[in-house]
């Protein structure tokens, strides 16, 4: 939609014609401006490729989506995640309720989180939501968790790195950066898809993980934009995009953060356009706060049936504790 309204429209071909004579990045968790002169056109036309691309990567990586819905109901729950793009519908909604809630409860208790002053118009604030998920999970996630990741590798899986031809140890750097979990498994280190979050990330990689969710949430505080400290809670956010980076792969928390600063403004944008798509748009929001609960629901469910199995299970009938 975002492609069609900024290429197949007049208004959008107008502002697709005018040139930026900078772009903003992020890198290693600082912002960095490159000089250069590109048209917004060219500079979208980039952005759907790149993203493009990631939902091609999403759709293969780590177990392809078709494989993943052709053996859905003959295996457990939990394989069902082994995909990117099926569990992202998932992931996004219920990371976006629990943000919704955290800001709701900061708001009540007068802690506010602002809003970012975005463009008058429509179009250019379109290429603005699409510029953000690439750049903040480069600088956020990608190359300082990539790094710290390629320097851990090399001490914890020196022993088979020790081996590796020269070719073998650029693969593993550029693979850090790409595919932290493949990095792991060529590297000989426990990875999160055999392990699981709680056992195959590291304490060390926690605390990288949790500083950089930390650092994003001030970021946008402490750089302005009419952020106030209320947003610092997006470290939240932060946290879940790294994970799902350590598990999926660099695909996976660009298209995240894309769905929540890029997924509704196309949306809205299209609605403004052609308004017969806005009970589509009413729609799709109902579908994700009802999926987002739900999921937030079934983790409850979860989580008091095996607490109380733990119980069940150490505690004899007569409610004296078991030996076994």
């Amino acid at each position: 939609m975002g492609f069609v309204a900024f290429f197949f429209t007049q208004e959008g071909l107008a502002v697709g014609a005018v040139s930026l004579r900078a772009l903003p990045i992020w890198l290693f968790c600082l912002p960095i401006k490159i000089p250069i002169q590109l048209s917004i056109g060219l500079v979208f036309l980039f952005l759907c490729s790149v993203y493009a691309i990631c939902f091609i990567v999403a759709w293969r990586f780590r177990e392809s989506l078709q494989r993943v819905l052709r053996k859905a109901v003959s295996r457990p729950t939990r394989k069902l995640f082994n995909n990117c793009l099926f569990a992202m519908p998932v992931i996004a909604s219920m990371t976006m309720i629990a943000v919704v809630a955290i800001q709701s409860i900061q708001e009540s208790s007068g802690i506010p989180t602002g809003v970012p002053p975005l463009p008058e118009n429509p179009f250019e604030t379109l290429l603005v939501s699409s510029y953000s998920p690439l750049t903040e999970e480069i600088g956020f996630r990608v190359s300082p968790i990539g790094i710290f990741l390629f320097a851990y590798l090399l001490l914890f899986g020196r022993k088979r790195v020790s081996l590796f031809a020269r070719g073998q140890r650029l693969r593993l750097f550029i693979m850090s950066f790409l595919f932290p979990d493949r990095a792991r498994k060529l590297a000989g280190v426990k990875t999160v898809s055999d392990f699981g979050v709680i056992s195959g990330i590291s304490m060390a990689e926690w605390v990288m993980v949790t500083s950089t969710g930390v650092v994003f949430g001030l970021a946008h505080y402490v750089y302005g934009g009419g952020w106030e400290v209320g947003k610092i809670s997006s470290a939240a956010v932060g946290v879940v995009l790294a994970l799902t980076y350590l598990l999926y792969g660099v695909q996976a928390p660009i298209l995240l953060l894309w769905f929540f600063n890029c997924y509704f403004t196309a949306f809205e944008l299209a609605s403004e356009l052609w308004p017969s798509l806005f009970p589509a748009y009413t729609i799709v929001w109902i579908v994700t706060t009802v999926l987002g609960i739900c999921g937030w629901l079934a983790v409850a469910i979860l989580g008091i049936n095996n607490v109380v199995g733990t119980v069940g299970r150490r505690t004899s009938p007569l409610g004296v504790e078991s030996l076994t």
